[in-house]
């Protein structure tokens, strides 16, 4: 009986490793194929040219074997195969599926040679090797981006993370092209009338992390001691490319994470890539960090919009050392990568780059986390990730802002000494290898003399946030001692936290802080030569992540907090605690608004105004999804009045106008805002101290079509010939999604499901506008075709957009419990329904229901 039981568990080990028929990798794969394969090199060779739909490539790779009795597993999925040869034997016939090939085990030796001529298309699908056309002066610039399983769409390898190899580039391409890799050119000759460029060998890097680019780039240079920096963008943006300020923040921030971590930047260069049509902010590629053209202004812009550049550049930054050089093993530990690297860019921020307002930046992106890890998919940080289609979910909240959170309460816990030189040790002993969570861990642990076996279990391995509560005592006008009460969180668990409990008086003078520390449910803290206070701000500093209530007393003074409060970063965290009452149906929508208009007459932090009048503000959410229609139309003429007078008497050309008209334009809706804007547009008459620049004149058409205004079509039409860039055709395409009329919803709707020729940012521009929370009648009409079409798509196809889908096109802005009822019906029937898929899916009802009951306690509480 032992023997059979045996043999079962080998034969579901055997399969749960062999190779998915369709394009995926699962962890058990993943693990087989690292324990048969070491020291991969590739030798890649491109040819690319213009106006072409296809490239050409030879790959040679040279490996070691350990297992010679099983297949070699190849990741491929583009175009053909053109010969494969094997030890010099070519193969004709060999095993095919989608995503992958396999060489028979057969013709494999110790030391095997792999040729591979190849013939490739370029990808519309937002990643692997894409191709944009810049609209303005026809050039083609082309380029890669691979995060997480995109490195076989451009080239035949073996696509995980813990598989680091060297790779030496050849490339040919047209003369006047740049061409761009991880590492610097060795040499350029023309060949052919073409030119053909060889890059150094690159150190150990994961095939996620591989990059090439090419087109007529322009060129910037500069350097950090002997490391060159490069910068590159489109031509027919050169001249919106403030190269100085972006030169400056990367030496700056090389300097410090230099002498910070101990060991200096690994790589030999380092380079900005401006790309089009790029669908992240960044990405980490060693050597060619790929950016968003997003952060190319193209007119004057608030100081949060350089802060947050600078912070993604330090993010990207980070990475270097945080997932370049110490590379996660498999995506259950993204963390490793992405925590960091939003952590460590907020402490360079603060240190290197002297930002007064960092942390206010750090728990704006905070509530990402706070958000995301209330959903009903909430996760631990350290996730289990069967395979790559899961993992693509988990570049979320929890993985960036949670994480990113955890370690700052994890710096706070252990000490700076200890933790800094934890990182050393870290980077020391596992450059250029791959890791997992205890590698690190044990890093900090052994550095700091701290035992991390309870933190880890609280804080990486449970998921949901801690909810608590403040119960201060006091006894003849003095406070004798606070209860401290937490639920437990989504795993039923309570956490470790040491935090700050900041006591105010009458006039908002703090009179002291106090240190505490609890972890189990309830834990009373003595207090002694304290009045009893008149407003208690938990977590003061924001060293701790859990969801802390006002206590009694405070909110009954919490408007007057709102512009009271000495500090920036505690004025920002009322607001959320604020919000959060909202989304927990304790506070009305219209009370949180009416709270809000008194708060912004006085707020002058040009940080905290950045944070809550940005495009994913609290306050933008709760004004849009959370009251009606009706409501929204009764709270607008003040609302608008207050945002205006607060532009028009602010200091002109400063900050603080510059975020206050931007907000106005975003989200004005009264017939007297319509007229002005469309004023400021047609006469290009902007308010005295603003430039009215193509962004800008683009967010007013944007405005004008969400709001149906008779001129819209025209308007777009006429701005298209004064703006043909890339940034003017996608905002044209969101403006014209926006219209309000049946029959434009109707062609577009056409469009977003069926038009082939729609690229991945076509269909996320059109998408993220398509549903006016103005217009939910218009939205209704689509409902039942959209829910019949989600439950009938075969979702391996589409899980690449179903972001769009579930975060854009879901009906949302009808609020309504008939349309979470269909969904919910349509969501089981759904046959082909990837994990993925069903994460967003869920997700998306998660914030239906929650709408649902917000705006039902807003009724009952009138």
């Amino acid at each position: 009986m032992k023997f059979l039981f045996l043999l079962v568990l080998l034969s579901l080990s055997a399969l749960a490793a062999t190779r998915p028929s369709e394009d995926n990798i699962t962890r058990d794969f993943a693990k087989m194929r690292r324990a048969q394969i070491k020291d991969v090199k590739y030798n890649l060779s491109f040819d690319l040219d213009k106006n072409q739909d296809t490239y050409s490539g030879k790959a040679i790779i040279r490996l070691t074997l350990n297992d010679l009795k099983r297949p070699l597993t190849f990741d491929w999925k583009n175009k053909s195969i053109q010969n494969l040869e094997v030890n010099g034997v070519k193969l004709t016939e060999y095993p095919k599926r989608e995503g992958s090939f396999d060489i028979p085990a057969k013709f494999l030796a110790p030391k095997t040679l792999i040729t591979i001529f190849f013939v490739g298309e370029y990808s519309k699908e937002a990643s692997g090797f894409q191709r944009a056309k810049d609209p303005e002066d026809g050039s083609e610039y082309v380029y890669t981006d691979f995060e997480p399983y995109y490195a076989h769409w451009f080239f035949p390898c073996f696509d995980q993370p813990d598989l680091k190899a060297t790779f030496e580039v050849n490339v040919t391409a047209p003369l006047e092209w740049k061409v761009i890799q991880n590492e610097m050119i060795v040499s350029e000759n023309v060949v052919n009338g073409k030119k053909y460029v060889a890059f150094k060998e690159t150190k150990p890097i994961s095939t996620y992390l591989f990059f090439l680019g090419a087109g007529p780039f322009v060129e910037w240079k500069d350097k950090y001691g002997d490391t060159p920096i490069y910068l590159y963008a489109r031509k027919s943006l050169e001249k919106y490319v403030d190269a100085d300020n972006i030169m400056e923040s990367t030496k700056k921030g090389l300097k410090f994470l230099n002498e910070y971590f101990g060991y200096p930047y690994p790589f030999t260069k380092y380079a900005h890539v401006f790309v089009p049509e790029f669908a992240w902010g960044g990405m980490e590629n060693p050597g060619a960090v790929t950016m968003s053209e997003r952060n190319i202004f193209r007119g004057a812009v608030p100081e949060i919009r350089y802060d947050k550049r600078n912070s993604l550049i330090l993010h990207e930054m980070a990475h270097m050392w945080f997932g370049d050089l110490v590379t996660m093993e498999w995506w259950n530990d993204l963390w490793l990568n992405e925590s960091f690297a939003s952590y460590l860019a907020s402490v360079a921020q603060d240190r290197a780059l002297n930002a007064k307002d960092t942390w206010i930046d750090f728990f704006h992106g905070k509530t990402w986390g706070y958000w995301q890890d209330q959903l009903v998919t909430t996760h631990p940080i350290e996730t289990n990730v069967p395979d790559v289609r899961t993992a693509r979910g988990n570049f979320d909240g929890i993985t960036y802002a949670k994480g990113a959170s955890a370690l700052k309460q994890l710096h706070f816990f252990v000490g700076e000494e200890g933790f800094r030189e934890g990182l050393r040790d870290y980077f020391k002993n596992y450059a250029f290898k791959n890791t997992r969570r205890e590698d690190f861990i044990n890093a900090i642990a052994k550095a700091s003399k701290v035992d991390l076996n309870g933190w880890t279990k609280s804080w990486l391995q449970t998921a949901g946030p801690n909810r608590v509560t403040l119960k201060p005592e006091c006894t003849d006008g003095s406070l004798t001692k606070i209860v401290i009460t937490q639920k437990p969180n989504a795993s039923k668990s309570f956490s470790p936290h040491r935090a700050k409990l900041a006591f105010f008086d009458e006039n908002f003078k703090q009179v002291k802080s106090l240190d505490v520390m609890f972890e189990k449910e309830s834990t009373e803290v003595a207090v002694s030569d304290t009045k009893c206070p008149a407003f208690i701000l938990p977590n003061e500093g924001d060293q701790d992540y859990a969801l802390y209530s006002l206590d009694e007393t405070s909110i009954k003074k919490v408007n007057e907090a709102l512009t009271a409060l000495p500090d920036p970063l505690a004025r920002l965290m009322v607001w959320h605690k604020l919000s959060q009452m909202v989304r927990n149906s304790e506070l009305k929508a219209q009370d949180f608004l009416n709270s809000a208009i008194v708060a912004l007459k006085t707020e002058k932090d040009d940080q905290l105004l950045g944070s809550l009048l940005g495009r994913h503000s609290f306050m933008k959410q709760t004004y849009q999804w959370y009251l009606t229609p009706s409501e929204r139309a009764a709270v607008a003429p003040e609302f608008e009045k207050v945002i205006w007078e607060r532009m028009t008497s602010a200091k002109p050309k400063s900050s603080t106008q510059m975020s206050f008209y931007d907000y106005y334009v975003g989200m004005a809706q009264t017939k007297e805002s319509q007229e002005r804007l469309h004023s400021i547009l047609v006469k290009n008459e902007p308010p005295k101290g603003m430039t009215l620049d193509q962004d800008r004149r683009w967010a007013i058409i944007l405005n004008l079509s969400i709001n149906g205004h008779a001129d819209a079509e025209k308007l777009i039409n006429d701005e298209l010939k004064r703006d043909g860039s890339t940034i003017g055709k996608r905002t044209a395409l969101a403006a014209r999604s926006a219209i309000p009329t049946q029959a434009n919803k109707s062609k577009m709707w056409t469009d977003l499901f069926e038009n082939k020729d729609f690229t991945y940012s076509d269909l996320e521009e059109a998408g993220r506008t398509f549903n006016g929370v103005n217009y939910p009648e218009l939205t209704q009409t689509f409902v039942k075709d959209f829910f019949k079409r989600l439950s009938n798509f075969d979702w391996k196809q589409q899980d690449k957009k179903s972001e769009i889908y579930f975060e854009s096109l879901f009906p949302l802005n009808l609020c309504s419990q008939e349309v979470l009822i269909m969904s919910e019906k349509h969501m089981k029937s759904a046959k082909k329904l990837t994990g993925l898929a069903k994460r967003g899916w869920m997700e998306a009802q998660d914030e239906l229901a929650r709408c649902v009951k917000v705006r039902a306690f807003s009724t009952a509480n009138k």
